[in-house]
């Protein structure tokens, strides 16, 4: 007589408690659910990293806009902006950069009661004068053409500052207009030329909470960009004072 057949394998296992479990158990991760906790997961962790980056960056716009600037900013007396430049694109048209800064020195131009506007920067690998550019998305924007000027010959942060100088120093209070951290860098700049404007300079009041943040991020990197380079070079003109992003 031959023997009987063995058992064939049974679909249950037993848990922990020794109660057996079946696939169609509830209680049993399907490949789908394990795949969507895996997908939950991953967003959680980039949207965590990318606020991250957010409020690191928001940060140290906002402590930006406060470095560099007399412990006792000046109150009254003609004020006068400097408009820092941007590349402008290959046809002309402005970029969101350049869009930015001049509402920037829209809204200073109105709550500081500017008299004068300078948009500084040249032509920058064949495109057209940054200051000129900006300075026509200026006036489209509404702010009147008395007073504003043009600058066309810088080429960095430095020589903005450096040109403009003649052209604003006889103002009561100065005001450099761009994104924050370039704003603190352009007036440590501005200290190191000429310290007796230095004491004249307030706050273009540039740092709004999660404006344009897009933006600000790559303007973090730019200028921790700008940090690296100017303490590798700092035999150059335009590090002769390193740029760092801090006081």
């Amino acid at each position: 007589m031959s023997p009987p057949p063995p058992p064939l394998p049974s679909s249950n296992c037993a848990d922990g408690n020794g109660r057996a479990r079946g696939r169609n158990d509830p209680s049993s991760p399907t490949p789908g659910a394990e795949h969507t906790v895996t997908l939950i997961k991953s967003i959680g962790v980039t949207a965590a990293a990318v606020a991250g980056v957010v409020a690191a960056s928001e940060y140290l716009h906002w402590r930006s806009s406060k470095w560099y600037l007399p412990v006792e900013q000046p109150s009254g007396g003609p004020c006068s902006l400097i408009v820092l430049g941007y590349p402008t694109r290959l046809n002309g048209e402005p970029r969101r950069a350049q869009v930015w800064r001049v509402q920037l020195a829209k809204r200073a131009f109105d709550e500081l009661a500017a008299t004068k506007v300078v948009f500084s920067g040249g032509p920058s690998k064949g495109r057209p004068a940054e200051g000129e550019a900006m300075a026509a998305l200026a006036h489209r924007l509404g702010m009147p053409p008395d007073g504003v000027e043009v600058e066309m010959e810088a080429r960095t942060t430095w020589q903005n500052v450096q040109f403009c100088l003649p052209l604003v120093g006889n103002s009561a209070r100065v005001a450099i207009v761009s994104d924050p951290l370039h704003a603190a860098r352009a007036r440590r700049y501005l200290m190191a030329q000429d310290p007796e404007v230095g004491r004249r300079l307030v706050s273009a009041g540039e740092y709004q909470f999660m404006e344009h943040c897009w933006l600000k991020i790559p303007c973090l990197v730019h200028e921790i960009y700008v940090a690296v380079r100017g303490t590798l070079r700092a035999n150059t003109i335009d590090e002769a004072v390193p740029p760092t992003l801090s006081p």
